[in-house]
């Protein structure tokens, strides 16, 4: 069971990468862009308004906590996956111990 939950997350996690990746990818070619209107109607969608002194500050700091959320959270799947793989190796073992 906590093999198949493990997957399952790991696919979420694949998908969040790419949505989030491509969406701030988007808010941060349109603060480069000439046009400013489409990140102020990207503000009013979340119901605040940018101010084009601070976008890429926000933009930066949304990278950051990205990074580091999913940082943390690929991290504890990755130790799930080594777990399995000493636990299988663990259980070989005693096997051999015995001379079989």
């Amino acid at each position: 069971m906590n093999r198949f939950i493990a997957q399952i997350f790991a696919g979420i996690l694949s998908l969040v990468h790419l949505v989030v990746i491509i969406g701030l990818g988007l808010v941060t070619l349109a603060a480069f862009s000439e046009d400013k209107r489409s990140l102020s109607s990207i503000g009013h969608a979340f119901g605040f308004g940018f101010d084009d002194r601070y976008i890429l500050f926000i933009v930066f700091l949304c990278w950051v906590g990205y990074v580091l959320l999913m940082g943390i959270i690929s991290t504890f799947i990755s130790i799930n996956e080594n777990l399995e793989r000493l636990n299988a190796k663990l259980e070989e073992l005693p096997g051999k111990m015995r001379g079989e």
